[in-house]
């Protein structure tokens, strides 16, 4: 007798199979809508994507940025290992600034050299302020007379010159109407480089805007060589489990729609492709063919033992039996992606969720629309692998000798379970929160090699700037003022992870000694208020007040203080970080003057700080809503318990991994676990209704709905699981790092969730016999074991 459900789906799916040719024309109508937005897409590869524009640290930042004049540089590191102090280099040195103002997109105003900056020398008049080299004049006494002024001159040793003066800096500003093209003037930049004649030089490209700008150009790259392969594996995966015509075609057409749909909606809506996006469209991709692997593996069961019904009667048994594990197992993974979204402190994460959870939501209403109207296009047809409705093929004998193992031997299957989650415990203990931008590229990428060879050199490419605030307009020529500014510079040039500092006072110091016959004793700062605004005022009628503007304000009231290093991890930057704000709350801020804290290291301590907190919700809430939904779904507290224990062993056995790999918690492997629980629930939520649908509703004993589970759900769920595997293990190819990463923690998760739900969950169930199965004694055909027996296990 059919249940009311059953029914129900009857109907809905015989009115769906009445009006299939509308719902074909409305889905490739969708898809078409949906795939015309793709070419607004924008890309941003800039570390603030990852920090709300309302962010108060994001909001200073820029604070800071604008007052000073602060922006992420292109940076050419000019080397010779016999040294710069030469007329080749000094000329090829000002050739490259000089060719840079001519790239679209580069500040002429805003580029900073040996060949742009000015020395201060004192003389019997008083300050002379001239550049350490004219080109027109330039020859090897010249170059002797440069060496030794750098040599003098502290503020530009390590940053703008090596200090063994091998290296030298070409340092060029974007203009504010370029921000959007920085790939584009990365390009330009690069081929300047490579079409500039050297001799014993050799150039480099690095800085946070050329990171920024490759990082554009390396996502192109590799989502254009990802996508491919991931629906190429798809394909024979496809072609494989059915070696049908349609067993591959209308599956991909599903995975069209899911992609399609989500990076639509996203370009629609105005959203920016990010970096973390490229995982998008390959879990996407292995998600979409899921539901298709499921659905279509049903139609081809009911070919097989009902050869004489019509298209329409075997579509609408398929879809009968599919619905709610289909319905059950999308809303579970729509959780998953939710919570991510709810949860994360960064836009490119809450975006990935909505996104991806959208995305589920369309393969959702394909399957239950587009799959039987699609099929009510054509004949009946038997699947070669699966034509035999007694005999299995080598997949489903592998299945069926898996359900033995695990029908006679279930309290070994849940020792070795427990034994593992143990050791994942322990592993999990080891896990590191850590994120460095440049490890976005694998390290032999021309610019991760320039960051090496540039931070080996000077004092290194990640920024901490301090920003310094004082009470009264010209506060800045108090004696008192700068002198603390210099202790502070002190104490963290002190720390080993700074490697230097700049700020007004060693523009102050050097004027101070120049005016003071050149004398060491007078680096310092002077005494005298009125003095040093007197040094500010003669330099100005020799040199270019603008000079001093990345140091200070227009009112001498604020001024900055670049702090230098040469690691970019954020394990190395929350150490400066908490340094430095501990000595500026300790033994900085006073009445008359305080100091902030901005800057790459500050911009990173802010977003990656939260990551460990919102990553820990994340899974949490995942879990739970996974919970919540399969508890819903089938009606039973207990079923949803039982639905999540493979996840959760299957996010235990990654973290475990990660712990004993090393392997960072960071902005590309901190989603993964949500999105695990999400996804790897389908193979829990396929495992209890297949239970339920054998013992409840076809009336089998226990032993014999295992049989047919491992025969026919088994056989699904390993091409299931090959389909998430292999999509998830397509990332292993990524040139982008994190994604190789992501994408080999999240098929390992998928892997252990399917191992789970195909042995540790059969194994609880059939040594529990839980009370949503109604299950039969095999030996009394009753409809229950004892009562005091069911109490006591489930």
């Amino acid at each position: 007798m059919k249940t009311k459900e059953e029914t129900q789906a009857e109907r809905f799916f015989y009115a769906v199979t009445q009006r299939y040719k509308l719902i074909l024309t409305l889905s490739v109508i969708f898809i078409a809508g949906a795939i015309t937005f793709l070419p607004s897409m924008t890309k941003d590869t800039t570390t603030e994507a990852f920090i709300p524009k309302d962010d108060p640290v994001l909001l200073y930042r820029d604070n800071v940025r604008e007052t000073f004049g602060l922006k992420d540089p292109m940076v050419i590191a000019v080397y010779n290992e016999s040294g710069i102090y030469n007329t080749e280099t000094l000329r090829l040195i000002h050739e490259l600034g000089e060719r840079l103002k001519t790239v679209e997109g580069i500040d002429p105003d805003q580029l900073t050299s040996l060949a742009t900056e000015n020395n201060i020398t004192g003389t019997f008049d008083g300050m002379l302020v001239e550049p350490f080299y004219e080109i027109e004049n330039l020859n090897d006494s010249t170059a002797s007379i440069v060496r030794d002024a750098i040599a003098d001159f502290d503020l530009y040793r390590g940053s703008l010159i090596s200090e063994d003066g091998t290296m030298a800096l070409v340092v060029a500003e974007i203009l504010d109407s370029h921000d959007d093209k920085g790939d584009e003037i990365y390009k330009a930049i690069v081929e300047l480089t490579e079409e500039t004649n050297t001799t014993n030089e050799l150039l480099y490209v690095a800085g946070e805007g050329a990171v920024s700008g490759y990082m554009a150009t390396y996502i192109d790259a590799d989502a254009q060589r990802l996508n491919p392969i991931a629906g190429l594996v798809i394909t024979l995966i496809l072609f494989v489990a059915f070696r049908t015509l349609r067993g591959v075609v209308i599956p991909n057409i599903m995975v069209l729609a899911t992609v399609g749909s989500a990076l639509g909606a996203m370009a629609g809506f105005g959203v920016s492709f990010f970096v973390i996006t490229n995982a998008l469209p390959v879990i996407l991709i292995a998600i979409g063919v899921a539901d298709g692997i499921h659905i279509m593996g049903q139609y081809y069961e009911e070919v097989a033992h009902n050869p004489g019904l019509s298209q329409r009667k075997l579509v609408i048994l398929t879809m009968t039996k599919m619905w709610r594990p289909v319905t059950i197992t999308s809303l579970t993974t729509i959780a998953g992606f939710l919570a991510i979204s709810y949860t994360s402190y960064m836009p490119p994460m809450t975006y990935f969720g909505i996104f991806a959870a959208f995305g589920v939501s369309v393969a959702l209403v394909y399957a239950l629309f587009f799959i039987p109207s699609a099929l009510m296009l054509l004949k009946p047809q038997v699947s070669k692998p699966m034509k035999d409705a007694v005999k299995s093929d080598a997949f489903g004998n592998l299945t069926s000798k898996l359900g033995k193992v695990v029908v006679s031997s279930p309290r070994r299957v849940v020792g070795v379970a427990a034994l593992t989650m143990l050791l994942a415990i322990y592993g999990a203990t080891k896990i590191t929160v850590n994120e460095s931008r440049i490890s976005n590229f694998k390290s032999t990428e021309s610019i991760a090699v320039a960051d090496d060879v540039i931070n080996a050199k000077t004092d290194g490419t990640t920024y901490l700037d301090i920003k310094i605030e004082t009470k009264d307009i010209e506060g800045l020529f108090q004696p008192h003022a700068l002198r603390k500014i210099e202790a502070l510079q002190q104490h963290l040039e002190d720390h080993p992870l700074v490697n230097g500092s700049t700020s007004i006072v060693d523009f102050v110091k050097k004027m101070n000694k120049s005016l003071n016959e050149n004398r060491d004793e007078f680096y310092v700062i002077p005494n005298d208020e009125i003095l040093i605004a007197q040094y500010f005022l003669i330099y100005s009628t020799g040199g270019d007040p603008t000079d001093f503007d990345n140091y200070v304000d227009f009112d001498y009231r604020l001024a900055n203080v670049r702090v230098r290093m040469s690691q970019s991890e954020y394990v190395d930057e929350k150490v400066v970080q908490e340094a430095a704000q501990k000595y500026i709350e300790e033994h900085f801020n006073d009445e008359q003057i305080t100091a902030n804290l901005s800057g790459k290291v500050a911009l990173d301590y802010q977003w990656i700080n939260q990551l460990a907190n919102n990553h820990s919700k994340g899974v949490l809430l995942a879990l739970l809503a996974v919970l919540i939904v399969a508890s819903l779904s089938f009606r039973s507290l207990r079923a949803g318990v039982y639905t999540v224990i493979p996840v959760i062993f299957g996010v235990a056995i990654i973290y475990g991994v990660m712990g004993f790999a090393g392997v960072w918690l960071s902005v590309g492997t901190s989603m993964f676990a949500a999105i695990a629980i999400g996804v790897g629930v389908d193979f829990a939520v396929h495992t209890v209704d297949r239970m339920i649908f054998f013992i409840n509703e076809e009336k089998l004993d226990i032993d014999t709905a295992f049989k047919a589970f491992y025969k026919t759900t088994g056989r699904a769920l390993l091409f299931n699981v090959l389909a998430l595997s292999l999509g998830f293990g397509v990332l292993i190819t990524s040139s982008v790092p994190p994604l190789l990463r992501f994408g080999a923690l999240v098929a390992v998760s998928v892997s252990a969730g399917f191992a789970a739900s195909i042995t540790v969950l059969p194994a609880i169930i059939y040594l529990l016999k839980p009370k949503f199965l109604r299950i039969k004694d095999k030996r009394t055909d009753t409809a229950s074991i004892k009562k005091g027996e069911l109490d006591l296990v489930a």
